[in-house]
Formats: structure tokens, C-alpha cells, sequence
């Protein structure tokens, strides 16, 4: 699939043209995308709220934000 930031181009491009077949047939692909990262982004919040929900998530505990970043090491 089209990386979207090129579609938006190609938009931009179609519409500065007057070409309206053309907007028309980019404006579908960026609908496309934009519906496929939506059901992704869907799929993923379903998959967290799962996870979330299990006997075990309420028991673990995250790390320090030092240890993401190293923050501590290096201030020593």
C-alpha cells in the first residue's frame, strides 16, 4: 500500500491539475488506508484491553522510568 504522505501528494497534485478522475482515485486509497489503520489501531486497543484485564497485569509493576532511559547510570 501507498506510503500516505505520498497519496497526499499525488491529492495535492490531482487537485492543482483540476484532474477529478484522479482526485478521486487518490481520495479512495487514502479512505483505504486510513480505514485499515483505524481497524488496526481497533485491533490493538481489543488486544490491550485483554491483556489489561488478566489475573496477572494487576500484579506486575513497571520499571522506574530511570531504567527505561539509562537516566540514572548516567547522572553517576
Amino acid at each position: 500500500m501507498a506510503d500516505i504522505n505520498a497519496l497526499y501528494s499525488s491529492l495535492l497534485a490531482a487537485d492543482e491539475a483540476g484532474d477529478a478522475a484522479a482526485l478521486a482515485a487518490v481520495a479512495w486509497q487514502m479512505y483505504g488506508q486510513l480505514a485499515t489503520t483505524g481497524a488496526d489501531l481497533g485491533a490493538l486497543r481489543a488486544r490491550f484491553r485483554v491483556y489489561a484485564a488478566a489475573p496477572h497485569a494487576s500484579s506486575r509493576r513497571l520499571a522506574p522510568r530511570w531504567a527505561w532511559t539509562g537516566a540514572r547510570a548516567a547522572a553517576a
